[in-house]
């Protein structure tokens, strides 16, 4: 059976990881920064040392590309990101491009033209620090204007951080495709799942969903001292009790779905002054929109609740939701396929992280697969998966591609 160089990829994984990186052993290569530019240029260079052909679009997405004869208009997409979270892991989201690269290049080693034009891409900005999965929302034709003005640098270092590349607003605006026949990404788990259950793949078959809601508690302010415990309008009281409330109910009701407050502040925020009011982030994820219906109807209603209880009162205002992603039966097939002929034992599972594939899917059958992740640590200089997890997804990538040519060739 066909097989990737173990030592070449396991080499440019090394190598790639020392674009950017950090004292601890870590990586830091935000979205179009100096040290992600280098890495970018990196995978260029890469790309042409294989002889495949290379491409950018007006996104900033890099591409490599092996042609079927003659070359097919549309093709089967796979990859991820190099870009990263500052002082993060050497595997979130480069294994997933270092993957679809070696494939290729393992294809075009062995002489192997296939039936339909293949393509290892590297997403632009998937880790936020421009605006979220900006590479692969663009590729899909959902960015706006209106994502411009959101973004989290101002506008001058965004047009800096466009320029260095060759990129403009307009180009990104007009970077959307409709030659994809299908989409396929390896990521790391960043959980725990897989490495518990002694499995090697975690064959993803919905993205959850993502909803935020700002929510702000209001009492009064008093003497910490002087005002009695039974009169007072605590807001920080109304938010505890909510928190506590909010985590066993989803842990009772909506398991797997999970819900986080990742931010709390209180005013006027003084040790001796009653909390007058707190605010909050509230975060919920879930695999079924009419679950995270039903979530957000029973978060709204305990924060009511709980502010009843103490007396406060309590706004909160949602911000535009992402929506789930089902993966595709047709592509989770060719996945499951491959590994039952690598001998490689698989699960199906949710992933509770947001991936490039989400916004893929919206245009093409798309599917994901997982490889384990040492206890779980993600966005960490710790983050690691073992060389042998590593190889296994390559391997898996590779016979995925060709099963993928035999369904959409």
């Amino acid at each position: 059976m066909l097989r990737i160089n173990e030592e070449r990829f396991l080499s440019d994984l090394k190598e790639l990881a020392e674009i950017g990186a950090t004292p601890d052993g870590g990586v830091s290569r935000q979205a179009l920064t100096p040290a992600d530019i280098e890495g970018r240029r990196w995978f260029q260079g890469k790309i042409a040392e294989a002889g495949l052909d290379y491409n950018m679009d007006g996104a900033g997405n890099q591409s490599a590309i092996l042609h079927s004869d003659p070359p097919s208009e549309k093709r089967i997409l796979a990859g991820s990101h190099l870009d990263s979270v500052p002082n993060g892991g050497r595997y979130d989201g480069s294994l997933g491009v270092l993957v679809a690269f070696e494939a290729l290049r393992t294809l075009k080693d062995s002489g192997i033209t296939p039936p339909v034009s293949l393509e290892a891409v590297n997403f632009t900005d998937e880790e936020s620090a421009i605006m979220g999965l900006m590479g692969s929302k663009a590729l899909v034709g959902q960015l706006t204007e209106a994502d411009f003005e959101r973004s989290r640098v101002d506008v001058d270092e965004l047009t800096r951080r466009f320029s260095a590349i060759g990129i403009t607003r307009e180009s990104m605006l007009a970077a959307r495709r409709d030659d994809a026949l299908a989409w396929v990404e390896l990521h790391i788990e960043q959980g725990t799942r897989l490495e518990t259950d002694g499995i090697d793949i975690g064959v993803v078959n919905a993205i959850v969903g993502i909803r935020s809601i700002h929510v702000t508690f209001r009492g009064e302010a008093a003497h910490a001292g002087a005002k009695p415990m039974e009169l007072r309008r605590d807001a920080l009281w109304g938010a505890s009790q909510f928190v506590l409330l909010a985590r066993q109910h989803v842990m009772d009701n909506y398991t797997p779905g999970v819900c986080n407050v990742g931010i709390i502040k209180a005013k006027p925020g003084a040790f001796n002054i009653v909390p007058a009011e707190v605010y909050c982030a509230l975060e919920f994820r879930h695999g079924s929109e009419a679950e995270m219906d039903r979530m957000q109807t029973d978060l709204l209603r305990l924060l009511r609740e709980c502010a009843a209880e103490f007396n406060l009162s309590v706004e909160y205002q949602a911000t535009p939701p992402v929506i789930p992603a089902t993966m595709s039966e047709s592509v989770m097939g060719a996945i499951e396929r491959a590994a039952d002929a690598l001998g490689l034992s698989r699960e199906r599972m949710l992933s509770f992280a947001g991936h490039d594939t989400q916004n893929v899917a919206a245009i093409a059958p798309a599917a994901m697969y997982f490889v384990p992740s040492v206890d779980g640590i993600s966005h960490n200089p710790k983050e690691f998966t073992r060389d042998a997890d590593c190889v296994n997804g390559a391997n898996l990538m590779l016979h995925t591609l060709l099963e993928l040519t035999k369904v959409f060739a």
